[in-house]
């Protein structure tokens, strides 16, 4: 099948996801003819990281995988502070 040379519709939408805690924001927009992956602390957005891919779909597929890794260090922590607290007992 052959790919058409036309862009979708929704190709150029910028792309926000954020984290459980709702304390980062990571976003996916086109610019300078690349796509930036941008990752705010919420509340005043300021920029924790940039970076820029060639393709959309590497773009995304960071921003998951940030997305994705500030969510586990939320749970790291509980999970630290849950064994500190049963050593405590001891």
């Amino acid at each position: 099948m052959a790919i058409s040379g036309r862009r979708r519709f929704d190709d150029d939408k910028v792309v926000k996801y954020e984290t459980a805690e709702k304390d980062f924001e990571v976003e996916v927009s086109r610019t300078l003819n690349k796509w930036c992956v941008t990752v705010y602390q919420l509340p005043d957005r300021q920029i924790v990281v940039q970076d820029f891919y060639p393709e959309r779909w590497k773009a995304l597929a960071r921003a998951q995988d940030f997305i994705r890794l500030l969510n586990q260090r939320k749970k790291k922590e509980e999970e630290g502070l849950a064994r500190s607290r049963d050593d405590d007992d001891y």
